[in-house]
């Protein structure tokens, strides 16, 4: 039997599955992207929750926040107790005081149009629903969304400041 189409039974509890209307079916095995790179996502937002394009590994995929959270950091800037995963964004400016907090609560001078980068998606070894910021530091003429992969952000040669600010 083909299980692609078949709505899941009531006594199912959990699994592998596609919602629509609130009604769930197997999902049918799909490739995560598009061939332009794309995520390959549908996603009716029923809570109306911000959504950003983030690049992963070259790829756009989509991202909700849900708001800053606090933990533990040793004097490496290494989250101790929690597993984070590293999200780069990229800035003209950013002022970091001595516990890796933005100083005085000033934003970064993000550059216009460039999404941000994270190392890993659900499903990964090393993805983790905390985000800790790092802060690549581009000059003016820095073209946006040149950045595409934790890869471009480590080998760009750009300054990367380490936060102790993370996302869930």
């Amino acid at each position: 039997m083909d299980r692609d189409e078949e709505t899941v039974p009531p006594e199912e509890e959990e699994g592998i599955w596609c919602i629509a209307g609130g009604d769930p079916t197997w999902r049918p095995g799909t490739d995560p992207f598009r061939g332009d790179g794309v995520e390959n996502l549908t996603y009716s937002n029923p809570y109306a929750l911000e959504i950003e394009r983030v690049w992963f590994d070259g790829k756009v995929v989509y991202a909700v926040e849900s708001g800053e959270v606090e933990i533990d950091f040793d004097e490496d800037r290494t989250a101790v107790g929690n597993k984070v995963a590293q999200e780069y964004q990229v800035v003209h400016a950013v002022a970091l005081d001595e516990h890796g907090k933005l100083e005085n609560g000033a934003e970064p001078e993000r550059v216009k149009g460039q999404y941000n980068i994270y190392d890993s998606v659900p499903g990964m070894e090393n993805y983790s629903p905390l985000w800790q910021f790092n802060y690549v530091v581009v000059p003016r003429e820095y073209e946006p969304n040149t950045l595409r992969s934790e890869a471009d952000c480590l080998s760009s040669g750009y300054p990367i400041r380490k936060s102790t600010i993370v996302e869930n």
